[in-house]
């Protein structure tokens, strides 16, 4: 019983510290990407796993640490964007070069950006599982996008020895 008392007591302890409010984060980032005139940033995800996939997707000015571009949205599990009578939403955020404060002549430290993909999840719930990558697109002599780069995101959380996250955000 002395036993059992016990953990009662640490749950209770913990309640406040382990609310709603807080959630487990994992985060997906990409390398410092410099950033030139006339450039199209793309940033997607893709939920991978079995359960929503609450996401902030967001482009950070690395020299002011400024963020250019936010989003925050929840994709669905894979499989059931057929089961859902609405539209799933749309995966990606976008910014220019021009939303970044590059100009177009060239500087000797021109910006550079990192795409970053913040997976959220309460302390209690089932892991999401997602995949993000940047494409870098310019305009071409024709007006039309050409693809500079695809830049797959990295795991960018500390993790302690059992893999699991060690931070939590509010």
């Amino acid at each position: 019983m002395k036993r059992l008392t016990g953990w009662i007591v640490l749950l209770a302890l913990a309640g406040p510290c382990f609310g709603a409010k807080y959630a487990v984060v994992f985060r997906l980032a990409s390398p410092p990407l410099p950033v030139a005139a006339g450039q199209h940033f793309s940033l997607c995800a893709a939920n991978v796993g079995r359960v929503n996939a609450d996401l902030t997707l967001q482009f950070i000015n690395v020299r002011t640490g400024a963020i250019v571009a936010s989003r925050d949205v929840t994709l669905p599990p894979l499989g059931s964007a057929g089961k859902a009578p609405a539209m799933p939403p749309d995966p990606c955020l976008d910014t220019t070069s021009d939303a970044v404060g590059a100009s177009a002549a060239a500087s000797a430290n021109p910006p550079l950006l990192v795409a970053l993909v913040v997976i959220k999840h309460g302390l209690f719930s089932r892991a999401s599982a997602a995949t993000a990558s940047v494409q870098v697109t310019a305009v071409d002599a024709t007006g039309g996008h050409h693809l500079i780069a695809s830049i797959p995101l990295n795991l960018a959380t500390l993790i302690n020895g059992r893999n699991t996250p060690i931070e939590r955000v509010q």
